[in-house]
């Protein structure tokens, strides 16, 4: 046999391997898709009959690697927060409610509200790209690490709009780290957030996600979820939760969960470590 015909027969050769690689990579993929459809199509009867309903619509995600995520808090306290907006000399206006030349703050469980006294920066050019710009730049004059923050658009309130920014890595989002900024046409006059992050970063390696299926086969038996009246499933989504710490406490893990949200604004947060459900 010359050199020739050998090397035809072997590229043919490689050809019939790849065409069976192929075949039976599809076969499999085609397999997962099916069980993973009966899996659904048995999870959402099986929900139905205690009146929480799955749409079609409502994709049921794979489970994705755990990462183990080390961050830092930008204020180790209440004081700290309130200080970095309204100075050294402020004044208690109430539980939970302060105030001094630049404004007036409040805090509660880690969520705060600042409203500026003299608002600046006024704007007349309310497009998405000039808004971000501003927000940004408001982020950078507070020393908040700004590249960690998507914008996620914006919403009409009353005297303007809110922009809202969250916190994602790569396709990591942090369901409760964000910061929103109202703003007028005399510029950011309110700013609002939680868990405002100065550092992140990933350690350690990675583990599969604890199955979304196991979890919301208990949703049957969560007190907050009404068995007399229905309750239509959103959206179901992975990602990170950091809760409540101590107020000296900065630089904290931050727990891998899935979110479970409701038509009702119900919004559920399961650790995927385990599949508990997290307390709020």
């Amino acid at each position: 046999m010359d050199l020739r015909r050998m090397k035809t027969v072997f590229i043919f050769v490689l050809l019939g391997i790849n065409i069976m690689l192929s075949m039976v990579l599809y076969n499999a993929r085609n397999y997962e898709r099916q069980e993973k459809q009966t899996m659904v199509e048995n999870l959402s009867g099986f929900l139905a009959k205690n009146m929480i309903y799955l749409p079609n619509t409502v994709t049921v995600p794979d489970s994705p690697e755990i990462y183990n995520f080390y961050l830092e808090k930008m204020f180790g306290s209440d004081h700290d927060l309130i200080e970095k907006f309204l100075g050294q000399n402020y004044e208690k206006n109430g539980e939970g409610s302060f105030k001094s030349t630049r404004g007036t703050f409040s805090v509660e469980s880690d969520v705060f509200k600042f409203y500026k006294s003299n608002p600046s920066d006024s704007i007349t050019d309310f497009s998405q790209e000039k808004i971000e710009k501003l927000c940004r730049k408001e982020m950078d004059n507070l020393g908040v690490m700004s590249e960690i923050y998507e914008f996620n658009g914006f919403n009409y309130v009353d005297d303007g709009i809110r922009a809202i920014f969250t916190v994602k890595r790569n396709d990591d989002e942090f369901f409760d780290a964000y910061i929103s900024f109202d703003v007028s046409e005399k510029g950011i006059f309110s700013v609002s957030g939680k868990n405002i992050i100065s550092d992140l970063s990933v350690s350690g390696g990675s583990s599969p996600y604890y199955s979304v299926a196991s979890i919301m086969a208990d949703l049957v038996k969560n007190e907050k979820l009404d068995p007399k009246i229905s309750h239509t499933i959103v959206s179901i989504k992975p990602g990170y939760y950091i809760g409540k710490s101590a107020e000296s406490y900065r630089n904290i893990l931050a727990i891998p969960v899935w979110q479970i949200a409701t038509d009702g604004g119900i919004i559920l947060h399961y650790d995927a470590r385990n599949g508990q459900e997290i307390e709020e």
